[in-house]
């Protein structure tokens, strides 16, 4: 399972000892006033959570959010993993990275490494973003379970809002439409998500390329867009900075997120493409 970021395990266990103060389901509103932060961030927390497995939610007057049995398990074991690139291209991911002689004239970093990336000893590679926002920049020369990277660079990323770097008035689909009316911007525009809004321009969903190719292999060109939707898209605060959107993104494992604003209405979607532009330009500056 993915790692939790530090907004989403202090959202899960809060979650967790309020559950276990009250034996009832919890409210997210009860959540945000224990950590003292917005309702609608905290319900974008609990939509992930869902998503991993770690929660449930029940309806109805006494409804609430309830932690699986999974989830004090997952609370006791943090570890992140953050991919390694070469050329553009995923080749592995990196595990419990250490950096070692950070100071010194030669910093390392130890890893262990999910993936072979055996065929890429001396060749450079960008490992990141990790959750805090670093990148590191080396060169292999270790690749094992447990490999080594001598570290030529490290790229911080500036804290900037997620407002600065998404894509604004994005494409939006209502789960009424018919999908076919969609399919052409896939084909043609290579999109692959369009988010789902409903009449308040509020994010229901997000119609993934997957789902699409799926009816149209099944010949169900009848469908409407809430047929094949997923339920329950991933967003963030228009002003919260990209180490939010990067730290979402890692912990659970999603390429795009859809912004919104203080409304909770869609105003614009970043993807993972759009935080690699801006540290593809910071690398040039290192």
């Amino acid at each position: 399972m993915a790692a939790l970021s530090d907004s989403v395990y202090n959202v899960l266990k809060a979650l967790v000892e309020l559950y276990t103060k009250e034996a009832a389901p919890v409210k997210s509103k009860d959540i945000a006033n224990v950590l003292g932060i917005h309702e609608g961030y905290v319900r974008n927390m609990l939509s992930i959570l869902k998503s991993m497995g770690l929660v449930v939610s029940k309806a109805g007057p006494h409804g609430g959010y309830i932690p699986t049995s999974k989830a004090s398990d997952v609370l006791s074991r943090q570890t992140f993993s953050v991919p390694i690139m070469s050329l553009g291209n995923v080749i592995g991911y990196a595990l419990d990275i250490t950096l070692i002689g950070l100071l010194s004239d030669k910093p390392y970093a130890s890893m262990r490494v999910v993936g072979d990336v055996s065929g890429y000893v001396d060749r450079e590679v960008r490992i990141g973003p990790l959750p805090s926002g670093l990148v590191l920049i080396g060169k292999i020369i270790k690749a094992d379970i447990e490999s080594l990277v001598e570290i030529t660079s490290i790229v911080s990323i500036p804290r900037t809002t997620v407002r600065s770097i998404m894509t604004p008035n994005p494409v939006a689909a209502k789960p009424e439409d018919p999908l076919k009316s969609y399919i052409q911007l896939f084909v043609e525009k290579r999109y692959r998500g369009i988010p789902v809004i409903d009449e308040d321009w509020r994010p229901v969903g997000l119609l993934m390329t997957s789902k699409v190719m799926d009816a149209l292999s099944s010949c169900n060109l009848e469908a409407r867009v809430g047929d094949v939707m997923t339920p329950n898209p991933p967003t963030i605060h228009e002003d919260e900075d990209i180490h939010e959107a990067i730290r979402l993104m890692v912990s659970s494992g999603i390429g795009r997120l859809l912004v919104v604003n203080s409304e909770e209405r869609l105003v614009g979607i970043v993807t993972r493409t759009d935080i690699l532009k801006r540290i593809a330009t910071l690398e040039q500056l290192v």
